[in-house]
């Protein structure tokens, strides 16, 4: 190692080599220059994390809903590889193991087979089928199919709703909305 000179950190251990051989680099060292001795700095003692039931309660809730937004998105391809149902995705929301349905089916029947795909998903502990069905003599209903990027506000705005409106319509609870997702918006 011929006119290296570095600093080694790691772990909290420092350690300085230097004065290992003179380098024409360097002018101002000599070739009678005494090796340094490397020295050693002890690492800070380390705290160890407090084990109190509030933080692994907390460790414990955050693996649940880790957990249930898997299930729910399970849930989803399980519904999006049914091709009749692609255009009607409902709103999954998972509560340990529980799978709760939110939204409009434009059939009785394709409403109950949402139900029954939903709890075919290993995992999948109840399903709640909160779904609506669409009034078919409703003639003056009209549908969007939201496209990638589209929020709700783009769409409400679009057809003169608000957004409270829009979620009121179409069962949503929150503001998330997936490309191919068929909202009523009359």
């Amino acid at each position: 190692m011929t006119g290296l000179r570095g600093w080694i950190v790691g772990l909290g251990w420092v350690l300085a080599v230097a004065g290992c051989a003179p380098s024409s680099e360097h002018p101002d060292t000599s070739a009678t220059r005494q090796s340094r001795p490397v020295e050693a700095v002890d690492p800070m003692p380390v705290q160890p994390l407090p084990e109190t039931s509030a933080f692994i309660s907390d460790a414990g809730s955050v693996a649940r809903r880790v957990r249930d937004r898997a299930l729910a998105t399970q849930v989803l391809l399980a519904l999006s590889d049914v091709p009749a149902l692609q255009a009607h995705l409902p709103m999954v929301v998972v509560q340990e193991g529980r799978v709760t349905l939110r939204g409009v089916a434009p059939s009785e029947a394709l409403r109950q087979q949402m139900g029954q795909v939903a709890a075919r998903v290993p995992g999948v502990e109840a399903v709640l089928n909160e779904l609506e069905v669409e009034a078919a003599d409703d003639a003056s209903a009209r549908y969007h199919t939201v496209r990638p990027g589209e929020t709700l506000w783009d769409i409400a705005r679009r057809y003169g709703l608000s957004v409270p409106e829009l979620r009121r319509m179409n069962g949503l609870h929150g503001s998330v909305v997936r490309p191919g997702q068929r909202l009523r918006v009359r």
